[in-house]
């Protein structure tokens, strides 16, 4: 079936995505400049990441099955506008507890893209679910790559983090205009929000192994996202600017890795692989947290290249295994990333705010760990059939 403005709904799922990754990584640059300006701890700083990632896997909680039920194009572009006007007040206040409500909502609003947009793309290009979750997720990472970017030079020229939230929200609601108009297709008549369906998928082994790398693989990622730029500020003496110079290499390795992996994939089986990519991001963040001097720029932007074909590879592998139901169990593994953004980047504070930064990160580890056992034991299951 083709769809009508099948290539500018595709568009307009791409540059929602790179709202998501920007997202993101605005927070990550700006945390030194909020926590002085709101005078917060590492633990309440880690409020903030922790409240992003719980309204985002609350919205692809949900998200998934309600993409089964409703206009998949509709839910994305709800999500879009949400994150949106939650950036704007996320600027304007200064008081703690209406920023956690904000950044929650921005959570939401992205948890809504991630969840229509991966199904929709699905629908749209059948067959070829891990090459176009490469490419889709590739967006990510460039929006990823632009927010330390654009937040660095503006911190820089004494433009203010607030300011930086309140153009950037502006920035979102116009630029999703033209694309409101886009209806996609309608879901499959007598398909109603069926959440017996997610129960019975929360059941399945497979399904729950994939939940629970997810979940490690994206808090470990997130992890990175957000307190990169401070670790390198506050161990290593770097300035705004060169820090969010190094995250903003990574991220730019993580999108084009996705442009490398949506054709490596395609020789490799998605077990093989990731086991192979887990590997390699456990050997370069240890490197990077001990590694002296700028060498630290290298090595973690070779854990951004590895990290490149994660999630979109457990989004295309869930694909694949559960067809009849592609949309609940995407949105069940983006509910692992989700939760894992939320879960490990906190517990990272906090164990930083017992010990140091460089312990915080050596914990990133054992998250790192758990992902490729998982894999090793239950490879021959996450095979789908023929």
């Amino acid at each position: 079936m083709v769809i009508k403005g099948r290539w500018m709904i595709t568009l307009g799922a791409f540059i929602s995505m790179t709202f998501l990754g920007m997202s993101r990584t605005y927070l990550g640059t700006a945390l030194p400049a909020i926590r002085t300006s709101l005078d917060l701890s590492l633990i309440q700083v880690g409020t903030f990441t922790a409240f992003l990632q719980f309204g985002f896997a609350l919205a692809v909680f949900v998200g998934g099955p309600l993409s089964e039920a409703f206009r998949k194009t509709t839910l994305l572009m709800i999500g879009c506008l949400l994150m949106g006007l939650s950036l704007i007040v996320f600027g304007l206040s200064h008081w703690f507890w209406i920023n956690v409500a904000g950044m929650a909502l921005i959570g939401v609003g992205g948890g809504l893209i991630e969840s229509s947009s991966n199904p929709l793309l699905i629908q749209l290009f059948p067959g070829r679910g891990s090459t176009i979750m490469n490419l889709h997720h590739f967006f990510f990472g460039a929006g990823s790559l632009l927010g330390p970017l654009i937040v660095g030079a503006l911190l820089a020229r004494s433009i203010s983090w607030e300011w930086a939230y309140i153009g950037f929200g502006l920035f979102v609601l116009l630029v999703s205009i033209p694309f409101s108009t886009q209806k996609g297709s309608p879901p499959k008549k007598g398909r109603a929000l069926e959440l017996n369906v997610l129960w019975q998928l929360l059941g399945q082994r497979n399904l729950l192994v994939l939940f629970f790398i997810s979940f490690c693989s994206n808090g470990v990622q997130n992890g990175i996202g957000y307190w990169m730029v401070t670790l390198l500020k506050e161990t290593r003496g770097f300035s705004i600017g060169m820090a969010g110079a190094s995250l903003s290499l990574f991220f730019s390795c993580l999108a084009i890795g996705r442009l490398f992996s949506s054709y490596l994939i395609t020789k490799f089986h998605e077990t093989t692989y990731l086991m192979g990519l887990y590997s390699l991001i456990f050997i370069f963040l240890l490197v990077s947290i001990l590694v002296p001097g700028n060498w630290v720029f290298f090595f973690f932007a070779l854990c951004g290249f590895s990290f490149s074909g994660a999630f979109p590879c457990l989004l295309g592998l869930a694909g694949k295994l559960y067809s009849e139901n592609t949309g609940t169990a995407m949105g069940l593994i983006a509910t692992g990333a989700g939760l894992g953004a939320m879960v490990v980047p906190w517990l990272m504070s906090a164990v930083s705010q017992w010990t140091d930064l460089k312990v915080g990160f050596l914990f990133f580890e054992i998250f790192v760990l758990a992902c490729f056992a998982l894999l090793a034991v239950n490879r021959r299951g996450l095979k789908p059939a023929n």
